[in-house]
């Protein structure tokens, strides 16, 4: 299970010292145990993919922020952090393989431009984890234009 890697990797880097990747790992799996908590149940492997992308997401737009204020330090803690996380993440689809995908719902259900909800609604399942979600609307949009 994923929670367990995250824990040992987590272990692992304490024990070689690595302040750093233990500061990134103590960050998610301090995330995993609130939802936990809160929630009063073990958390899916799914879940922590979430959690995961959620962390990435706050680190790129951090990472945006610094530079634009071309902050050396938070850049590189940033790059760093998402070196650290991306490998949890299941193997990525690229660009092509989404909108492959995309052109298979589309023309089995003969779907149109109004039609958009319906087509999001049967793709994210199949792409969670393994592609940005804010990717996919545009791909959609230019495939039904």
């Amino acid at each position: 299970m994923l929670k367990e890697t995250l824990k040992k990797d987590e272990i692992a880097a304490m024990k070689a010292r690595d302040k750093a990747k233990v500061g990134v790992l103590r960050l998610v799996n301090a995330d995993i145990k609130a939802f936990e908590v809160n929630e009063r149940e073990t958390i899916s492997d799914e879940g922590i993919i979430k959690i995961i992308e959620k962390n990435i997401k706050q680190i790129k737009e951090a990472l945006q922020y610094a530079e634009q204020l071309n902050d050396e330090e938070k850049i590189s803690e940033g790059k760093f952090a998402l070196e650290v996380l991306t490998p949890y993440l299941p193997k990525q689809l690229s660009d092509e393989e989404v909108i492959e995908m995309l052109k298979v719902i589309i023309s089995s259900n003969n779907y149109g431009s109004s039609d958009m909800g319906k087509i999001m609604k049967e793709i994210m399942p199949k792409i969670a984890g393994k592609y940005e979600r804010s990717k996919v609307n545009p791909l959609v949009k230019q495939l039904l234009s």
